[in-house]
């Protein structure tokens, strides 16, 4: 028996996202307080009021385990408290798969507030709810989750839910369980990469559950070493360990703290003892699961320990698995600068899973279309007219276009390895991939790594190279326009909004790589689909940043 079990507070989403599973899967829905409610012919409060809460788990308990026996493979909504009970824990794990809505206690409040408004608005006699009484109720849910956490992390699936839509909610877990029909006619993409000893750059929607298949075709010892951040690894690693384990590999795992600073020294050296700790050996694959992040330190990691070990990259975000993730960039930031020490080091595959986006908080997937409009801008115009036709619907994400999604991150691999292939350390054509970034990395740098993500910087970057390119006549009104529309319907800044100081963002960019004897050389746009690489009078430069930034 495989059934769903939906396991979480009050307040997650369970019932709303539990009919869509239903839906989608064509599969019977069960409620287990509907079905107490049904059988005893009272509300759940009344319930717990009239005969306290030991009587109200004795009956859950009753009831959960006569919806087990329905012979269909079902979709289980359970109420907050199943977890409660050891019998029913134990139930649930051998009758099927469980899934925990993770949700805020605040957002909980909120939506059972809503309820109970819409409930009143209808005429509806209401019960009060024992979360909703009492002087603090966000104090009572805070407890509960507090008290309940290690019994809901026994769920096989952990699914966010803060800032998704109950669509994308199901759609995740669709996928986290392998039951995507819908997605089933898109094949994975692969895209040969020739450079150094080559290796295959893939786009599979849904392919992590197939990481163990891909890691065998490479022929690498059973140990690998895995290194996620602490957002991803409760999304993936409770899964990814056993599927690995039983294709007979010996998973090992370590955990950065999300955020770009960890890129830094003091997590590389940390690795370094980790794998010393490990006896890691050379024939043995470093993972990188994540975004940038992850793995530019994993890929320096990997290219400078025991002088290169084997490399995986799987970036999970939507900037990493279009840029980031391919052309064997690899490094960490110094304080005086993003970027600024590293290696070109190349993987032995790189494996972009698309359904990881569902898994990402709105502004972590937005950024990412920045690296996307780049590539139009630099190199493929027709790939910007796409973009601009489908910015509603790539955007929003609640129902993503999951064929034209493969397509673009393909078509997105595809121009960067082109383009690599011709100038893999970055000694002339390579270049044009930093459009934008001139004034993204110093931004990053002077607002100290953390105030705007790096897809938001570059947006900005496009911005004010844009609107350089078009003071010096390089780039037509119309032209710049499109680029800040496109970027805007995306959901990407392109006004500035922050305390930094043009001064510290011209003093920044000193230091950025493609500086040759003391100028900057910049990315400058001259059609949709077309770049050059020059310098720019240092007026011209200080008046734009410097208007740019709401300075006189």
């Amino acid at each position: 028996m495989r059934h769903v079990f939906l396991i979480g507070l009050s307040g997650s989403g369970k019932s709303t996202v539990g009919r869509i599973l239903a839906q989608r899967l064509e599969r019977p829905l069960l409620d287990v307080d509907a079905l107490i409610e049904q059988e005893y012919g009272e509300r759940i409060p009344a319930i717990f009021a009239r005969h306290g809460e030991a009587h109200f788990r004795s009956l859950e308990a009753r009831i959960l385990a006569q919806a087990i026996q329905q012979p269909v493979d079902a979709i289980i909504v359970t109420g907050g408290g199943i977890v409660v009970r050891p019998e029913n824990r134990s139930l649930m794990a051998q009758s099927g798969v469980r899934v925990f809505l993770h949700v805020d206690p605040q957002v909980s409040l909120t939506r059972l507030q809503a309820q109970h408004a819409r409930e009143q608005q209808q005429g509806q006699v209401l019960e009060i709810r024992p979360l909703l009484s009492g002087v603090d109720p966000l104090a009572n849910l805070q407890q509960m989750l507090m008290a309940r956490d290690a019994w809901y992390r026994e769920a096989e699936y952990i699914c966010f839910t803060q800032e998704k839509p109950a669509e994308q909610v199901a759609l995740e877990i669709m996928t986290m369980l392998g039951e995507s029909p819908s997605f089933a006619h898109v094949p994975p993409i692969t895209r040969p990469v020739h450079v150094g000893t080559g290796y295959d750059a893939v786009v599979d929607w849904g392919g992590l559950v197939r990481l163990a298949d891909y890691l065998k075709q490479l022929q690498l010892p059973p140990r690998v070493f895995i290194v996620t951040d602490s957002n991803i690894h409760n999304l993936y690693i409770p899964t990814l360990l056993p599927q690995l384990t039983a294709a007979g590999f010996e998973p090992q795992v370590y955990t950065i703290p999300a955020g770009e600073g960890s890129k830094s020294q003091q997590q590389l050296f940390a690795l370094y003892d980790w794998l010393l700790e490990q006896h890691a050996e050379r024939r043995e694959a470093l993972v990188a699961l994540g975004g940038g992040v992850v793995g530019d330190l994993v890929g320096f990691v990997a290219a400078t320990y025991l002088r290169g070990v084997p490399l995986i990259q799987i970036p999970t975000s939507l900037l990493a698995q279009v840029d980031s993730a391919i052309g064997g960039k690899t490094g960490i930031n110094h304080p005086r600068g993003k970027n600024l020490i590293g290696a070109f080091y190349h993987p032995r595959l790189v494996l972009a899973d698309p359904s990881t986006l569902l898994s990402l908080p709105a502004r972590s997937r937005i950024e990412g279309w920045a690296e996307i409009v780049k590539y139009g801008i630099i190199l493929d115009a027709e790939l910007f007219d796409l973009l601009e036709a489908h910015a509603n619907a790539l955007r929003d994400f609640s129902q993503p276009p999951v064929a034209l999604l493969c397509r673009i991150i393909a078509r997105c691999i595809d121009i960067k390895v082109k383009v690599i292939e011709e100038d893999e350390r970055e000694q002339g054509q390579r270049a044009i991939l930093n459009y934008g970034h001139t004034f993204a990395h110093a931004l990053e740098n002077a607002s100290g790594y953390g105030e705007w993500l790096h897809g938001e910087a570059v947006s900005l970057g496009m911005v004010v190279a844009a609107e350089l390119a078009w003071e010096a006549g390089l780039f037509e009104q119309q032209d710049l326009m499109r680029q800040n529309r496109l970027l805007a319907a995306l959901g990407l800044p392109i006004a500035y909004t922050g305390t930094v100081h043009a001064q510290d963002i011209l003093a920044a960019m000193q230091l950025d790589k493609k500086v040759v004897g003391k100028r900057v050389r910049w990315i400058m746009p001259r059609q949709i689909g077309k770049v050059e690489i020059t310098t720019m009078p240092d007026e011209l430069v200080e008046r734009v940043i410097t208007t740019f930034m709401g300075e006189k």
